[in-house]
């Protein structure tokens, strides 16, 4: 697998995240959505945290936002 696969599996990670929000947003009483949107952030923020033990670039990988801010 060679970093442009990566980088585009990580941009779809992404867009899925940003419709769970979305999601979360329209049903803001709905456990599915709300166990989504954690999800999301629990997969967003260890490909973040490997990115960063390996010196990569977060911007290159389109993670270069809080997460917490966006998710939690």
């Amino acid at each position: 697998m060679n970093e442009a696969t990566i980088k585009f599996i990580i941009s779809r990670v992404i867009e899925n995240a940003n419709d769970s929000l979305e999601e979360s947003k329209q049903n803001p009483n709905d456990d599915f959505s709300k166990g989504r949107k954690l999800a999301y952030y629990e997969i967003l923020d260890t490909i973040k945290s490997e990115l960063e033990a390996n010196d990569q670039d977060l911007k290159e990988y389109g993670l270069d936002i809080d997460l917490e801010k966006s998710f939690l």
